[in-house]
């Protein structure tokens, strides 16, 4: 009998999605590209088989775990916005990504090794925070990689097995949930109780594959794929890129053990272990290519050097080891500028090097050193500059990286209503681009290594100039001991070659140091054109996020004698007029707004005018935070209010606007925006609860967080005090930046009602700022909350939800590791008691 052809139809709407075309099709789902007319937006509905809802079990599975599922924000993970089920088929609504998946560009060729410590630390960084929540991928992948329009990659299908196994962790046709290429020799034997290492075995596959372009083992059956996977040795990547270091085999290795004990314990350890690699892989190639440069600089040996002499002697002829090197006043007293660029407290070596009298002889021969040095020169500053030009260019809250030039797409929504007063419309200029402000330099904190190879540098370069000066003075009174120290300069000049090779490490050292936290938006520059149609001109993130950190600095259309202006955030919308909003005015005003449907709550405001800049073309930066049911408004650097975001706490989109309201808008003028920029908030530690038990051994008693190390950073704790400060005196608070062991800082408060920031030193303790507290619950058992935002420079400490003081953070900039600390000062403990502690939480700044 024929057989009867079963034909597909794509559907024309799902829900209240409408279908615009299918993007893909695997064993398991359907995909489609859809519009959400609700959020005006463009999405991905993935399509589950109807069978499956024929089981009254997994009806309940899909639904507790989609929303598990829906429930997991991160940077690096595909959001899921909606799931339900249409006509008795399963659906889940997903963010849509244009930049293709990992498998289209394996089958083009090989992802180069930088890029792909780039994708695997954004991979690391989202299957830990998978992990964290109980969730397991089981199906890691390259084609479960997608990247967006700007090239960052995503994990997708979080979950998504899990939902469509059953109990039996087979499927109705008896095989295994997972792909054979990519499965774990745990995931082949079918073990329930699978943990995060078992994507980490994935990954390491999927590292293999970006490196080579190949899988680590070929079959020609899934079965015979999935028992290489258990009985066959890890692959010698080496034998498929010989050019690669032992390095990168010891990664693979360790990240594809057959053991799941013998792997890293964590996505995050690989990512950083391949990191270090390719930096230094990339350190290597850096050497090669100066090493390279020199030997092509070095000047030939003269063929007319004789003709040269009138009466050669022996010691004007050069062993055949020592070549003939020129002098080296002029490159010298180039090096000078090189310490200066390193911000370091001494700078004795900063005078000029002394004039010496050339001869033709030497004029002939200095132009090679020269360019030598120049080149030389040229690739240390890049290599020095290019690290540290932005956080030296942060300034507190100030861009993490250059704007673009084409701002987004902006979108129109309805803004709250005032009458403005009737006025003659003034004629107005088109708005000119601002100015670039200068910044002022700030001096950053050097690496104790760095410190130190930079003293080594000094001291052969002052050598080099003290024997260039002795070998002059030696000139003027005999030729011939100006002659015999040409042999003394050539070991001059190569130490002098030494230094700068450890120069060019020291930066590299300091580059280092400088944080990269990538944005999820921007950041971005462009304008704002003001309308009279009572519509906000916005600028949308297209993130939804519940925590975030946003920065931005607005240009004033015009000057306040001409018209009214303003601007501000619109956060956490969930749908159009359905959203907070944060306002800036010109009158110096600011209002915290719940905005639903056409209501207006307001729900704090205040008075910015000594702060707020208010001439044609001023420049006012916006910095807000939001951490759960708490906001951190800042404006032009300075702390202006915490905001009480609990009444809208759901995740949503992000957008700058202004013409929030009718009377500050002005027909064909437009508002000016640069360094737009959203990150997410990624917290790296917490939420711990524990106690700090008393011990008089003459320490201080802490709890470090494991595995949190930053230099800019929020850190909550809420502390419980041990006892009545009649009974005894106590303290407790925070270290940070904590680099070693008396290398740190600390914050306290203690049972006097005061508070201190101290710099902990090898040498002695220094205490930057002391105040008093007026808001400190002092009684045993009452608690106290304690926050401490650090970026860069400064800090802004608040006790008890109040702000107390913004601090001088400038001493120390390097990331370091924090705790919770008891008992600072001696006496300050009491034996059998103990400091609780609750709610310890960091997330980390860009």
């Amino acid at each position: 009998m024929q057989g009867v052809l079963k034909i597909i139809m794509t559907p024309e709407k799902i829900d209240r999605y409408e279908i615009k075309g299918e993007i893909g099709r695997g064993g398991m789902a359907s995909v489609y590209e859809a519009y959400d007319p609700r959020f005006e937006r463009n999405v991905a509905v993935k399509v589950l088989p109807r069978e499956f809802m024929h089981d009254p079990e997994f009806r309940a599975r899909f639904a507790r775990e989609a929303k598990v599922i829906a429930g997991l924000e991160h940077p690096a993970i595909v959001p899921v916005y909606d799931f339900g089920e249409d006509n008795g088929q399963p659906y889940l609504v997903m963010r849509i990504m244009r930049g293709g998946s990992l498998l289209d560009r394996l089958q083009q060729s090989p992802i180069p090794i930088e890029e792909t410590a780039q994708i695997l630390k954004r991979l690391g960084s989202a299957l830990d925070r998978a992990h964290s929540q109980g969730i397991i991928h089981r199906d890691m992948k390259p084609s479960n990689v997608l990247f967006d329009e700007y090239g960052d990659a995503y994990l997708a299908d979080f979950g998504i097995v899990r939902v469509a196994a059953s109990d039996d962790a087979l499927t109705a046709s008896g095989s295994l949930m997972g792909t054979p290429t990519y499965m774990s020799p745990e995931q082949v034997y079918g073990d329930k109780e699978l943990d995060g290492r078992s994507d980490i075995y994935a990954l390491g596959v999927i590292l293999f594959q970006m490196l080579t372009g190949t899988v680590p083992y070929e079959a020609d059956t899934p079965a015979r794929m999935m028992m290489k996977h258990v009985m066959d040795p890890v692959p010698q990547i080496k034998q498929v890129r010989p050019d690669l270091s032992d390095d990168f085999e010891e990664v693979i290795h360790k990240s594809m053990a057959k053991e799941r004990n013998e792997r890293y314990p964590s996505a995050k350890d690989l990512s950083s272990a391949l990191t270090a690699i390719t930096q230094k892989t990339k350190n290597s190639d850096l050497e090669a290519e100066l090493r390279a440069m020199q030997v092509n600089l070095q000047p030939p040996e003269p063929e007319e050097s004789t003709t040269e002499i009138e009466s050669p002697t022996v010691q004007q002829v050069s062993t055949p080891t020592e070549p003939e090197i020129p002098e080296i006043p002029e490159i010298v007293e180039d090096l000078d500028e090189l310490p200066k660029q390193q911000a370091t407290p001494d700078d004795s070596f900063t005078e000029a090097a002394p004039v010496i009298e050339s001869t033709g002889e030497d004029r002939v021969k200095i132009p090679l050193w020269i360019w030598a040095a120049v080149a030389m020169l040229v690739i240390v500053c890049i290599v020095g500059i290019s690290g540290t030009a932005w956080f030296i260019n942060r300034g507190g809250f100030a861009a993490l990286v250059p704007a673009t030039d084409t701002p987004a797409a902006a979108r129109a929504e309805t803004a709250p209503t005032d009458t403005p007063e009737p006025t003659d419309e003034p004629t107005l200029e088109p708005t000119t681009a601002p100015s670039e402000t200068p910044m002022p330099e700030t001096d950053t904190a050097t690496p104790e290594t760095a410190v130190s190879d930079l003293e080594a540098t000094r001291t052969s370069l002052e050598a080099t100039r003290l024997a260039q000066t002795e070998e002059d003075s030696a000139a003027e009174e005999d030729s011939a001991a100006e002659e015999d120290s040409a042999n003394d300069e050539t070991v001059s000049i190569e130490e002098t070659r030494a230094a700068l090779a450890e120069l060019r490490e020291a930066t590299a050292v300091e580059t280092a140091v400088a944080p990269h936290f990538k944005a999820l938006f921007g950041p971005e520059s462009g304008e704002l054109a003001h309308t009279t149609d009572n519509i906000i001109q916005s600028t949308y993130a297209d993130v939804i996020l519940q925590n975030f950190y946003l920065e931005t600095t607005f240009d004033n259309p015009y000057a306040t004698s001409t018209g009214s202006w303003d601007f501000g955030i619109t956060f956490r919308q969930v749908a159009i007029n359905d959203e907070l909003r944060l306002v800036v005015r010109s009158d110096g005003s600011w209002n915290l707004n719940d905005r639903f449907d056409t209501e207006d709550t307001f729900i704090q405001e205040g008075d910015v005018s000594g702060l707020l800049e208010l001439d044609k073309n001023g420049r006012n930066s916006l910095q807000l935070i939001a951490v759960d049911n708490i906001g951190y408004f800042f404006l032009n650097d300075e702390f202006v209010e915490t905001l009480d975001l609990s009444g809208h706490i759901e995740s949503g989109d992000i957008a700058i606007g202004t013409g929030f309201y009718t009377s500050d808008t002005q027909d064909g003028a437009s508002t000016g925006y640069d360094s737009y920029g959203v990150w997410d908030l990624e917290m790296i530690f917490g939420p711990e609860s524990g106690e700090l038990e008393h011990v008089d051994d003459g320490f201080i008693i802490n709890t470090y967080a494991e595995d949190a190390n930053a230099a800019d950073f929020i850190v909550r704790a809420v502390f419980t005090n041990p006892f009545d400060r009649d009974e005894n005196s106590w303290d407790y608070g925070f270290s940070f930046r904590d680099i070693e062991v008396d290398d740190q800082y600390w914050l306290i408060v203690t049972s006097d009602e005061d508070w201190q920031l101290v710099n902990r030193t090898e040498e002695d303790d220094f205490y930057l700022m002391e105040e008093l507290l007026d808001n400190l619950n002092i009684t045993a058992g009452e608690t106290n909350e304690l926050i401490l935002i650090a970026q860069n420079q400064i800090g802004y400490f608040f006790v008890n939800g109040d702000f107390i003081s913004s601090l001088d953070l400038s001493v120390r900039l390097d990331a370091g590791d924090f705790s919770v600390s008891t008992s600072f000062y001696t006496g300050n403990e009491l034996v059998g008691e103990s400091t609780v502690y609750e709610a310890f939480t960091i997330y980390e700044l860009p």
